[in-house]
């Protein structure tokens, strides 16, 4: 009895001390991890965010003057502007092979000086569809010419933008988890 008694109370005691070698490694982990959570505070500095690629300070501002119809003539109102120093502004315009334009226009300046200035051109649809104005603008920005692209659609009748928009591949994931559009061969 006083045997058991004994071994009882050793291993009362070892508990003991390993609760208390238990409670300092829990404590000793606390600390480590108040340690840990503290460098990452945020330093009052904003988080870098990239500015993307850089393109010309310019805006487009353009219009209808009626509904896109087919076979209807249209004329569509053009005005770009330089934002940052009101430099003129020089484009060169590539229309879809279904919009007939009705003056060759491919090339259009827009002076600073009239900020109130918009061009007009006409087209006429010829099927009904989704078809752009593609405009390549530039500008001189601190010597340098830089450059900017637009689209301007122009929906001919129903349009399913669902239908348009959707990819032309097939979406498959890599070996890496990356999303990759697998395309048939032109051949």
């Amino acid at each position: 009895m006083k045997y058991l008694l004994l071994v009882t109370f050793s291993l009362f005691i070892a508990a003991c001390g390993n609760q208390e070698k238990i409670s300092n490694n829990q404590a000793q982990f606390e600390k480590t991890s108040i340690v840990k959570t503290d460098s990452k505070k945020p330093s009052g500095k904003t988080p870098y965010t990239s500015p993307g690629k850089p393109s010309a300070p310019i805006n487009l501002d353009y219009s209808f003057d009626a509904k896109p119809t087919l076979g209807q003539p249209l004329s569509v109102n053009i005005k770009l502007t330089e934002t940052q120093s009101a430099k003129p502004v020089t484009a060169a315009l590539k229309y879809s092979s279904e919009l007939i334009e009705h003056k060759s226009i491919r090339k259009m300046s827009f002076k600073s000086s009239a900020q109130e200035s918009s061009q007009v051109i006409t087209i006429t649809p010829t099927e009904n569809g989704i078809y752009f104005i593609n405009i390549q603008a530039s500008t001189e920005v601190n010597g340098q010419t830089m450059y900017k692209a637009f689209s301007i659609p122009v929906e001919v009748g129903e349009v399913d933008w669902e239908k348009h928009t959707r990819p032309e591949g097939t979406i498959k994931n890599d070996s890496k988890g990356g999303k990759v559009i697998s395309f048939p061969a032109a051949e």
